[in-house]
């Protein structure tokens, strides 16, 4: 099978863009992609292929080829998030309220690219397992849930990529160890009696034990916490009062913690707990803490990232493939990774030339189409490499 060229193919390759607009038309949220998950199923039954529902909308599918001992899955994405679309392209949602801004409806069209590549010539060994994923962009998110299900049963290698804007098209992000941090969330509420703003004797001032608690929380990273080891603590959300004279009673707080080691983040998510607890018992107040742990950090079997890179250089020159710092952002493709040794890869698509350079999540997200074979291309070619021969070592 010759897979070694991006332009190789045009038919498939306006098969590739004609389905990923047709999918950021129809964006659906987390859990709610019902027209999504029917137009999948439908092109792989266009391939004499047969889709299997799992995890309420998503779908996975199994290309067979000739008896071999080995199964590689492939993995996309496919929910979009609660966005109005500012973007301006003639295929924008139709779905008030949703959008395609951190293109996996570019990953749902790629591997079903990849599907009709292989099915058309099914003279490799062993089996492809395709797996088109709900609810990544909504914790637990859909691959835990797959998993339950057995998704990954059987499965020897598993590999996913991401399309990303700060990347230009025609290049290849490649991580062989760290691609993503844990990504975890908190909610705390702290209370106590509120009262007038010219007697604060009275009260235990919430607003000011929240931002108390803020500043002290940073030495969380900047002290106990070991330097050489990537961490984030965010505060994204503060909510306390009504009117300018009023003490408040309650102030609300949200926010991430980020890192690649589970032991540095239960010291921050102690340390969280800890601080509340010293700085509520000095001021009189009470607070509630609910952590949620998110994905897990994305760790990238070495060996997996290397079949990549080779096949990455092959089909897009070594100058175009990159190797950029791991990102803090979660990904629970990670959770793929923790049942079968895989890995991760990013495919730029930002353009500046085109004007094609908003970032994931906003609402202007657009993409550089003419990358989109070679996501094909790499993925299809790295499965069929580990299918052929694993891996080294």
């Amino acid at each position: 099978m010759n897979l070694t060229g991006t332009n190789e193919d045009d038919e498939l390759n306006q098969y590739v863009i004609t389905l990923r607009r047709e999918f950021h038309k129809r964006a659906e949220l987390s859990f709610k992609e019902f027209e999504t998950s029917k137009m999948i199923s439908e092109e792989l039954r266009k391939m004499e292929l047969t889709p299997v529902s799992i995890a309420g909308t998503g779908i996975y599918c199994d290309i067979q080829g000739k008896p071999g001992a080995r199964t590689v899955a492939l993995r996309a994405d496919i929910d979009a998030l609660p966005l109005q679309e500012m973007s301006g392209d003639q295929f924008s949602s139709l779905n008030s309220g949703a959008m395609h801004a951190c293109g996996h409806d570019a990953h749902i069209a790629m591997l079903l690219g990849v599907a009709r590549k292989l099915s058309m010539d099914p003279s490799f060994p062993g089996r492809v397992r395709l797996m088109f994923q709900p609810a990544e962009e909504t914790p637990p998110g859909g691959a835990l849930q797959m998993i339950r299900e057995g998704v990954m049963d059987g499965v020897d290698f598993v590999l996913g990529q991401h399309v990303i804007s700060t990347l230009p098209a025609g290049t290849v992000g490649i991580n062989f160890d760290y691609g993503a941090a844990i990504s975890d969330e908190f909610f705390i509420t702290i209370s106590g009696p509120g009262g007038h703003g010219s007697r604060p004797h009275e009260t235990s001032d919430v607003v000011y034990v929240a931002s108390l608690f803020i500043v002290s929380a940073q030495a969380l990273i900047s002290r106990m916490t070991d330097q050489t080891q990537p961490s984030v603590l965010t505060f994204g959300t503060i909510r306390a009062g009504d009117r300018f004279n009023i003490i408040a009673s309650k102030s609300e707080i949200s926010g991430t913690v980020r890192t690649y080691s589970r032991d540095i983040r239960d010291r921050i998510r102690d340390g969280l707990q800890n601080t509340l607890t010293s700085l509520c018992n000095l001021y009189g107040a009470q607070f509630s803490f609910n952590y949620e742990e998110g994905y897990p950090a994305l760790l990238n079997d070495r060996r997996v990232a290397t079949v990549l890179n080779d096949v990455a250089i092959k089909l897009a020159g070594k100058e175009h493939v990159l190797y950029p710092p791991p990102s803090m952002g979660g990904e629970d493709f990670s959770r793929f990774l923790e049942i079968a040794p895989g890995a991760f890869f990013r495919l730029g698509v930002g353009n500046v030339e085109k004007g094609i350079t908003a970032p994931q999540h906003s609402p202007r997200y657009r993409i550089d189409e003419s990358a989109l074979m070679l996501g094909v291309n790499v993925m299809a070619e790295a499965a069929l490499e580990l299918l052929k021969h694993g891996v080294e070592g």
